[in-house]
């Protein structure tokens, strides 16, 4: 049952986001909007500026920001039901709770859904597959284990599975809204194990499928569904996120039988990608709960490569999460081998967790290969932000012996960084900002120079910019002219480098004004960040 439109809007209408801002973190307010430290990353300056007027907050260093419904989520761990629910405890305010037909229809999807998994659950019991339950035994799985972790069969001639459909009433287009037929519209799943796939309150959403045949792909998933999405659907346990918020970190393994490991090894804060790459969404779930994730991936090259990969997306996301690479004893190929090999002693593991960059940094030192050691690292850091560049740069100093100073001019660093966005940090269209001046200075040029207001004001935010397209004004006939009426490109390439170099230089702004207002303690300066801060809005969404 979910709480009223009507309800949720007279509530945030009655409330103050200040109350729950300055109850949780140091900050000052003046009038109806403030600024205070950002519970959400460890800051000195304050950088999160919050309004009671619109019941906004939007730090400028981590990004995170929203409504006073998304910051008692983050600062409570909660959903957003439950968020709406302690805002109105805390005022008195009596909710009107509805079914609406979407959550209505969602309800009835996943109710579907919790039926076929006890048909697959119970095909296990009644013993339909000696091959499954064999299987299993050689994972070291007992019945205990198949019950525990809810573990299912769906059997090879699809008899049985079409009549159970059609004593529940399950057409095909019902199957097809659960993902569970392939595109030719057969049964997904047929002499596979079945795993369940649930979200955060356990119901089942989808299934993972193992096969016991030798052809076809070893794993398959539910297709997609509006109740199953795939880049922000994980595989875990019952257990999961009480075991998770017991212990304040996550763990991340690549499948099914890695996740059941974990669980027999007695730590239940595990999750898998299940079968596809890891993405910021699933990483933006888990940052509601912890801010420490550790990486446990297969242990070959294929696993240090997903490993390396976290690196380039981390930072594209508000939160900011510390990873850690668990590193397994060589011998093992994966976690689940090392539990079947009847290891039981986790917890060394656990306790020598070694730093995402460090692990980088170490898997491409080459000391008799120095130049190619520096090709590597500058890879590896173009994916920092300007202080995880510079530490890396100190732990690469000290594993092989070059100073500091010598690496910053070998790396051609600057030890003045300039401040980087996180668009920049997380797009390579950003990375190389240069393109998308060229291609709107060749429309400034293409239409005389008659700028229209938004563009003058993007144009201002940049003195260096401005400065540059005053010359070329000054110049028509110059080199430097010409080059720019024979630059080409598309409106929507167009449309993208106005986008990219208003969130740039908004950014870059924003720095700025913050440390105007925290040198002078001028207030007023929060009117010129919040408008900032709507045109940065404005702008992502457009991309």
């Amino acid at each position: 049952m979910g709480i009223s439109k009507q309800s949720i809007d007279d509530l945030r209408n009655r409330s103050k986001i200040s109350d729950f801002i300055l109850s949780s973190t140091t900050g000052k307010l003046r009038g109806n909007k403030g600024m205070a430290l950002c519970p959400f990353h460890g800051e000195k300056t304050a950088s999160m500026s919050f309004t009671d007027e619109e019941n906004l907050f939007h730090c400028f260093g981590c990004k995170e920001g929203g409504d006073i419904y998304k910051y008692i989520q983050l600062i409570n761990n909660v959903e957003f039901q439950e968020s709406v629910e302690i805002a109105a405890e805390k005022y008195g305010f009596n909710l009107t709770y509805t079914d609406s037909k979407f959550e209505s229809d969602q309800k009835n999807l996943i109710g579907s859904m919790n039926k076929i998994h006890n048909f697959f659950i119970n095909n296990m019991k009644e013993g339909k597959s000696s091959e499954s339950i064999d299987y299993l035994k050689s994972r070291d799985l007992d019945g205990t284990d198949i019950k525990e972790f809810r573990i299912g069969y769906a059997e090879k001639d699809e008899k049985s599975t079409n009549e159970f459909f059609k004593k529940n009433n399950l057409t095909k287009t019902d199957l097809k809204k659960l993902g569970l037929l392939s595109e030719r519209g057969n049964i997904l799943f047929k002499n596979r194990i079945i795993f369940p796939i649930t979200n955060l309150r356990n119901e089942t959403v989808g299934f993972g499928g193992r096969a016991l045949d030798d052809f076809g792909p070893k794993y398959i998933n539910t297709a997609e569904s509006s109740i199953y999405r795939k880049n922000r659907s994980l595989y875990f346990t019952n257990q999961f996120l009480s075991d998770l918020k017991k212990k304040k970190f996550v763990i991340l393994v690549e499948g099914y039988f890695d996740v059941i490991a974990f669980n027999k090894l007695g730590f239940n804060n595990v999750a898998s990608p299940s079968g596809t790459a890891l993405t910021v969404q699933q990483i933006n779930l888990l940052s509601r709960y912890t801010k420490e994730i550790y990486l446990c991936f297969d242990n070959d090259e294929a696993g240090d490569t997903a490993t390396k990969r976290v690196l380039e997306i981390k930072n594209n996301q508000p939160s900011e999460i510390n990873f850690f690479k668990l590193n397994l004893p060589k011998e093992f190929k994966d976690i689940s081998e090392l539990y079947e090999s009847g290891t039981s002693d986790i917890n060394k593991i656990i306790n020598e967790k070694e730093d995402l960059v460090e692990f980088c940094i170490n898997k491409i030192i080459d000391t008799d290969n120095t130049k190619k050691t520096f090709q590597e690292f500058k890879q590896i850091s173009s994916f920092l932000s300007p202080l995880e560049k510079d530490l890396a740069i100190g732990y690469l100093s000290k594993k092989i012996g070059i100073t500091k100073e010598v690496l910053i001019n070998e790396l051609n660093y600057q030890s003045d960084n300039e401040p980087l966005s996180q668009n920049e940090n997380s797009s390579r269209q950003i990375r190389h900002i240069e393109t998308f001046q060229d291609i709107l200075i060749a429309e400034i040029i293409k239409q005389d120079f008659d700028i229209e207001e938004d563009l003058d004001f993007l144009i201002n935010l940049n003195l260096e910019f401005k400065t540059l397209i005053d010359e070329l004004k000054a110049n028509k006939n110059s080199n430097e002219f010409e080059k720019y009426e024979n630059i080409s490109y598309s409106d929507t390439q167009l449309k993208e480098s106005v986008a990219r170099l208003y969130i740039y230089y908004s950014d870059i702004k924003i720095e700025n004004l913050i440390k105007e207002m925290d040198e002078s303690n001028d207030l007023t300066l929060l009117e010129d960040l919040e408008d900032l801060k709507k045109k940065i809005e404005f702008y992502q969404n457009t991309l």
